[in-house]
């Protein structure tokens, strides 16, 4: 008796479980894939920009250094 009882307890639960709602399931893991691209996308543009901040900043200087007059060294 105990052994139909566990039995049908456990086709029970595998039939419930079998019949979850399939679109929340898919619209959860969704999500969770594109994120960590996301993420990854994110840090790349920040990147991006800290390279670029960096480029600009050293062109600023060189074109100040090439602009700039030169010093007098004269030898005695």
């Amino acid at each position: 008796m105990k052994a139909i009882i566990r039995s049908t307890t456990l086709l029970l639960l595998l039939a419930l479980l079998g019949c979850e709602n399939k679109e929340t399931q898919d619209n959860d893991k969704k999500p969770a894939v594109f994120n960590d691209a996301l993420l990854t996308l994110e840090k790349a543009k920040q990147v991006e920009n800290v390279l670029q901040n960096s480029a600009d900043n050293q062109r600023k200087a060189i074109e100040a250094d090439i602009n700039s007059p030169a010093p007098d060294n004269q030898a005695p």
